[in-house]
């Protein structure tokens, strides 16, 4: 598995709890979901955006103090990602901030896909559950364990819970989305949070505005810089696969990410009951008595 690789750092989340609807975001123009390719040397001091926003990627140097690594200052904001096709068709099906991703929507886009759906189905050996092998039985299984505990609306697009809370959000491409939008950027005064993997995870505060007003906010987000959303999906279907558990309930694992191009491997929490995917996202610092997902 190939990743391409700039600078960037991943992050922790909350697992998945019940969510408290709130008023959709107004999309902005198409403009924010198109690639961006960007020089990777950094010169000018970090500024806000135009939002009023800290940003999440910049081109500027932003050295600050973190909770992790301690006594050592990093740059927060790495310059921002380039996105593909497929990247693009996972955020056009995520929509605005804080709209609810069907399971039509996610039949539609891995049928559209189909190499993707290939990819993993020859990752996890030809089947999801025991002696469903063919490929419309694969993409259905594939479906369900994404879509059941709502994982991919989760884990890709983020989700209101309140004023307080917002849930998973992992995808390094919805940053950038969101960022170009003018929607959401770092919480300040959150270095206490903030923990950083140069070049693979960022863990930080994210704050999400409607017009002036800021919505929702939660303290502790995070994606990973080196993983694009097809490479998220070959990853948790992995491990969902290798993590064998009976249970109905949650029951979380660490899975190693392995990066093929020049990343030393991360630690990320996966997070499934027996019949679907719940959460999973890159942890600077995981707990060393947690479980292996056995991949």
């Amino acid at each position: 598995m190939v990743r391409l690789v700039t600078r960037g750092v991943y992050g922790v989340a909350l697992l998945l709890i019940a969510g408290v609807s709130l008023p959709l975001i107004q999309s902005v123009s198409a403009q924010s979901l198109q690639p961006q390719t960007v020089d990777s040397a950094k010169k000018r001091p970090a500024k806000s955006t135009k939002s009023g926003l800290l940003p999440f990627f910049d081109q500027a140097d932003n050295l600050v103090t973190v909770r992790f690594p301690r006594n050592q200052k990093v740059d927060i904001t790495p310059v921002p990602p380039s996105l593909n096709a497929f990247d693009q068709k996972v955020l056009n099906t995520c929509g605005t901030f804080g709209s609810k991703v069907s399971t039509i929507s996610i039949r539609r886009l891995l049928s559209e896909s189909p190499q993707v759906v290939q990819q993993i189905k020859q990752t996890v050996g030809g089947e999801l559950f025991s002696g469903r092998r063919s490929d419309n039985q694969f993409r259905d299984d594939l479906v369900t364990i994404w879509s059941d505990r709502r994982a991919f609306e989760h884990i890709f697009c983020g989700q209101m819970r309140g004023a307080t809370q917002i849930g998973g959000l992992h995808f390094v491409g919805r940053y950038l989305q969101l960022q170009n939008q003018g929607i959401a950027g770092r919480l300040p005064n959150n270095s206490k949070a903030e923990e950083v993997i140069a070049g693979e995870v960022y863990t930080l505060g994210v704050e999400i505005r409607q017009g002036d007003r800021v919505i929702t906010r939660d303290s502790k987000k995070g994606y990973s810089y080196v993983s694009n959303a097809q490479e998220i999906l070959v990853d948790a279907t992995r491990a969902f696969k290798a993590f064998r558990t009976t249970a109905s309930a949650n029951q979380a694992c660490l899975y190693t990410v392995r990066d093929a191009s020049s990343a030393p491997p991360f630690q990320a929490v996966f997070v499934k009951t027996n019949r679907a995917i719940v959460t999973f996202y890159p942890d600077a610092t995981p707990k060393p008595n947690e479980a292996s997902c056995g991949q």
